[in-house]
């Protein structure tokens, strides 16, 4: 699980003409580096467990996403179409650190695991 794998694929922009992306509605921290995840166009009960351990410890991107391999910091995420993980000291939302849709739906169709979202299954 590479992040070069993403890059490759989010430089050519032929990959996003007439592409639309309906976005993240939860995330969920599970535990470690571990979320699951829930896109609105997914079936009600579907959900994406993703372990970022890989990209973010592993991998080390480092930049804004250094921070990230903290889980204290890691765990603080948000779902508002993209992941958020707003700062930590003050919430601002223009300091935080933020992954796209796209990416996230990129690696969790490769990496990730299809679950029941059990909590969404009991609302319906």
């Amino acid at each position: 699980m590479k992040w070069s794998e993403w890059q490759a694929l989010a430089e050519n922009e032929a990959n996003w003409l007439d592409n639309f992306e309906a976005g993240l509605v939860t995330a969920e921290h599970l535990h470690d580096h571990v979320l699951r995840l829930r896109f609105a166009d997914q079936p009600d009960h579907v959900a994406y467990e993703l372990d970022f351990a890989p990209l973010l410890v592993d991998d080390n991107p480092g930049g804004v996403f250094e921070s990230l391999r903290d889980v204290n910091r890691f765990r603080n995420v948000e779902a508002e179409y993209a992941l958020i993980w707003p700062d930590p000291v003050t919430g601002d939302p223009i300091h935080a650190v933020d992954l796209a849709p796209e990416c996230v739906r990129f690696f969790c169709e490769r990496y990730g695991r299809i679950v029941e979202d059990a909590a969404v299954a009991l609302a319906a």
